[in-house]
């Protein structure tokens, strides 16, 4: 299987690997020999015997003995890559298209797979705090402490929450992936490049669950800051003004709760890529 690679978390893909094989080819060398070899005994007499007037002996031997050899050395270097680590997981994976067929635990691999971002509005906010726009700014009485740095301590667990359709079916699933400060994604992809066109997913398949196991902490303390608003909201019989006062509710979730997906314990992201044969 030839890919391009969007996303791997390479510590897991790895340790997998190792434990299929520990052995990783470094070098390779090729040595080849050719012998040739003669020697020719040629012996002659001469001499003259009773009742005949010449006589001649000749004896003659052929043995191998001598030698004649050529060498030629080859040297090969093989590159250990992510996806050449990555390709022979790939290869023990179960193919699969039925979700509802699999035990949990089983290494799988699903394509034609399609993306789509389950948390953007709460995502799109996380990154205009991690990208630094806050840099810099203090808390008002908290004694100089950077906002910034209380953000970053709050988006460490943070992670995007990838839902998935596969092709010809109803089943749908969900995944994770770690949000870092400096890039998740390889070869300069982002998190939109996953949803142009299907993928192909590796991975560890964990059962059915509701979106509510994928908590983080930044979702328990906006929980937090939702209750807090609301023992502190005023009595509704107290009207403080003739104008009255719309209170909004904000909410970062986009899917229903109660609603059920397959998830995956994410191994990587690849794009198939169909070679095309050339007819000589």
């Amino acid at each position: 299987m030839i890919f391009n690679i969007y996303y791997i978390n390479f510590p897991k893909v790895y340790e997998i690997k190792m434990m299929l094989s520990n052995v990783i080819s470094l070098g390779g060398e090729l040595h080849k020999e050719t012998t040739d070899g003669r020697e020719l005994d040629m012996r002659g007499k001469l001499g003259a015997r009773f009742m005949n007037i010449f006589s001649a002996d000749v004896e003659a031997g052929r043995k191998t003995t001598g030698s004649d050899s050529q060498k030629v050395l080859e040297t090969f270097e093989v590159k250990t890559t992510k996806s050449v680590i990555l390709n022979e997981v790939i290869e023990k994976a179960k193919k699969v298209t039925l979700l509802s067929s699999l035990n949990e635990g089983e290494l799988l691999r699903i394509d034609n797979v399609n993306l789509t971002l389950e948390n953007e509005t709460e995502l799109r906010t996380v990154k205009l705090f991690t990208n630094g726009s806050f840099k810099g700014m203090a808390i008002p009485g908290a004694n100089g402490l950077d906002i910034n740095n209380v953000f970053n301590s709050m988006f460490k667990d943070y992670a995007y929450k990838i839902k998935g359709n596969v092709s010809d079916s109803e089943e749908e699933l969900i995944v994770k992936i770690p949000l870092t400060f400096e890039s998740e994604f390889e070869s300069s992809y982002s998190v939109d490049d996953l949803f142009i066109g299907k993928v192909s997913l590796v991975g560890l398949y964990k059962g059915k669950i509701k979106t509510d196991a994928l908590r983080n902490s930044f979702e328990f303390f906006q929980e937090i800051g939702s209750m807090q608003n609301s023992l502190n909201a005023p009595d509704p019989e107290i009207q403080e003004s003739q104008y009255p006062q719309v209170q909004a509710n904000h909410t970062f979730r986009n899917v229903d709760d109660t609603k059920e997906y397959h998830y995956i314990d994410l191994l990587a992201i690849v794009q198939n890529v169909q070679i095309p044969v050339i007819e000589s």
